[in-house]
């Protein structure tokens, strides 16, 4: 046993030899309008902002993977279905749907680096590309394109405009 872990085996931290009473008094003598506080009050304000949008996305991107989800399981049943033509129509609606909550992705990514919420997205992306893709199957027996999916989902300024009225 080495002389820096003592008999706990814990090693000792540096701020472990000041007085606990020091640490509070210099955390009042620092002043709040100081620039370097100015500075980290800014930086958290950011952090913060950009944290919420990512948790926004998160529960967008899950709304999207559930209703994806649901999709598939009612598009399982398009074999086994007396109708399937109402099979197909119910799950246009609901990709419908879906497609609204990713617009509502988009919106929130104006102006950012979608890369740095890529991982908040992607799950909820991934699952609808899967539901569209079994759908466009079911209905030409081939796979569909990845520009046929993109151009189900760009949205314009026109879209932007009657989703705020």
């Amino acid at each position: 046993m080495s002389g820096k872990e003592g008999s706990g085996g814990f090693r000792k931290r540096k701020h472990d030899n000041f007085p606990h009473g020091q640490r509070r008094e210099e955390k009042e003598n620092v002043n709040p309008s100081s620039p370097l506080m100015t500075s980290f009050k800014s930086f958290q304000l950011e952090l913060d902002t950009r944290h919420d949008k990512y948790e926004r996305l998160v529960k967008l991107s899950r709304d999207i993977t559930i209703e994806s989800k649901r999709t598939i399981f009612l598009l399982h049943r398009y074999i086994s279905a007396p109708n399937g033509e109402e099979v197909l129509n119910e799950s246009e609606v609901k990709l419908d749907a879906v497609r609204r909550k990713i617009k509502q992705v988009a919106q929130e990514l104006i102006g950012e680096d979608m890369y740095q919420f890529h991982r908040a997205i992607s799950p909820g992306l991934q699952e609808y590309i899967e539901a569209v893709s079994f759908q466009y199957f079911i209905k030409t027996r081939s796979l569909i394109s990845i520009e046929e999916i993109n151009k189900q989902l760009v949205f314009t300024a026109e879209d932007r405009k009657k989703q705020q009225t």
